[in-house]
């Protein structure tokens, strides 16, 4: 119990510091300028970790297609759905939109790494909704034929390696005009 409370304080400790080092970071004038740009990557990031996330430790529950796994993964979901995931992909969308209207007297390659964001996320938006969504509502049903069932599974999961290397060129675009904004002049 001892060796908790140190490691809690440890962490306090630390996440501190860190705070401290971030609000430090934030009053640099140059963060102040660019904080749209630091909010769309910080937008990419959680959408990331997300997918990561739930490929991960969520949908592995039923990657096997069974049918008492899909019932188990839907009495984990009582109180919430995936959809609730969209909140994200529309936060990202929202910060790619205003990125790129902030910045759109920027450098040329600020402004094509933006606009490249934006194609993107919506190319992400689009692949979910007209490959994974069905794919969600016929596993959310209560009549699943169990070897369809196995085949949806195994083509969710295949595709979402695609859908998520989708989200890291995203970040990557999202880093690289953070990155060029600091290093190049506006025209």
């Amino acid at each position: 119990m001892l060796c908790i409370k140190r490691e809690i304080i440890k962490f306090l400790i630390f996440g501190f510091a860190f705070l401290i080092s971030i609000f430090n970071f934030l009053i640099n004038i140059k963060m102040k300028n660019r904080i749209i740009l630091w909010l769309n990557l910080s937008m990419w990031f959680l959408l990331f970790g997300g997918m990561l996330f739930d490929m991960l430790v969520v949908a592995v529950n039923w990657k096997s297609g069974d049918i008492a796994d899909i019932q188990h993964w839907h009495d984990y979901f009582r109180i919430t759905n995936p959809g609730d995931f969209f909140y994200v992909k529309f936060g990202v969308l929202l910060f790619a939109i205003v990125s790129l209207l902030a910045y759109w007297k920027s450098s040329k390659a600020v402004r094509l790494l933006l606009t490249l964001g934006l194609i993107v996320i919506f190319a992400d938006m689009a692949f979910t909704m007209l490959f994974f969504l069905p794919i969600n509502i016929y596993m959310d049903g209560s009549n699943l034929d169990p070897v369809l069932t196995q085949q949806k599974a195994n083509s969710w999961f295949t595709t979402n390696y695609l859908r998520i290397l989708l989200d890291f060129v995203g970040l990557y675009f999202a880093a690289r005009a953070l990155h060029k904004s600091y290093v190049e002049t506006y025209v």
